[in-house]
């Protein structure tokens, strides 16, 4: 008999993206992955964007469609994760776009790692404003060491490039984001999807799968003025930066490691490099 594939949530905010993620349904209808929950939120868009989500899931039944007053996308992407079924959840963003075997690869990489907690690919940074391609997160690197804490191998990996940051290109299990509660936490602006994907590390040790090719599209350039906006504030970073130093000193039994403590002063003046650059890009 053959083993029946699992279920995956796939989990959409949509606000006023009503011709892209017109785009990306088709793309998640046409994966060669077929069982899946397709969840898209529209967020109280003010454009077509409800009436063009709701006149596709008369066209696959595997699109369910949420409406909310303008809430922001925390809010929205939370009230995807209340209602979802699946065995994993991926997050997409309504105006990404993803290969026709995104949802393939990620859940053989989980289930063919039974001590994986976590899965990601690479991401293909389409710079629309400069009208360039660029693979990204798709350098190999090294697995966690025997013994090394998980927030140690992180933080690590922090400091080389910044495929943790987002929670977007990956896998989550579901059941552990259900048991422990694990949302975002609604109001921040900044960050908030790090903040998620430590929360649920935090939760569950595991194995993290690279997978080192570009099965996501992140259409870059098309970000909100609230979300540049964040990024010049200092505070912003120094909040991410406690999120960091809490789970540190949480699997140090109340104490952070020398050589933690030397990995978290290197993302310190990493995201100090980033602070400036987006202030210098504000000018």
């Amino acid at each position: 008999m053959t083993k029946s594939k699992p279920l995956v949530s796939v989990i959409i905010p949509v606000w006023n993206t009503g011709k892209s993620v017109k785009s990306l349904l088709q793309e998640l209808f046409d994966q060669i992955y077929r069982n899946l929950e397709i969840i898209a939120i529209d967020d109280g868009s003010s454009d077509d964007s409800l009436q063009i989500l709701q006149s596709l899931a008369k066209v696959d039944s595997r699109l369910k469609v949420i409406h909310q007053k303008n809430a922001g996308v925390s809010v929205a992407r939370n009230a995807g994760i209340d209602v979802a079924q699946g065995k994993y959840i991926t997050f997409i963003d309504s105006d990404d776009n993803i290969a026709a075997n995104f949802v393939e690869v990620l859940v053989g990489a989980m289930e063919e790692n039974p001590a994986a907690v976590l899965a990601l690919t690479g991401k293909r940074y389409n710079k629309l404003h400069e009208g360039k391609i660029v693979d990204d997160y798709v350098a190999k690197r090294r697995p966690r060491r025997r013994g090394e804490k998980l927030s140690h191998y992180v933080i690590y990996l922090m400091i080389l490039d910044g495929r943790m940051y987002s929670m977007t290109s990956r896998i989550f299990l579901n059941d552990t984001i259900q048991k422990y509660h694990i949302r975002l936490e609604k109001g921040r602006d900044f960050a908030e999807d790090t903040k998620f994907t430590i929360d649920y590390l935090m939760a569950k040790d595991g194995e993290i799968i690279f997978i080192p090719q570009s099965f996501y599209i992140y259409n870059f350039g098309t970000e909100t003025s609230i979300v540049q906006k964040s990024s010049l504030d200092w505070n912003n970073w120094e909040q991410s930066y406690k999120d960091l130093e809490e789970w540190a000193r949480s699997e140090g039994g109340g104490k952070i490691s020398l050589s933690t403590r030397v990995l978290l002063g290197l993302v310190r003046l990493r995201w100090h490099v980033s602070h400036y650059k987006a202030k210098k890009r504000a000018r």
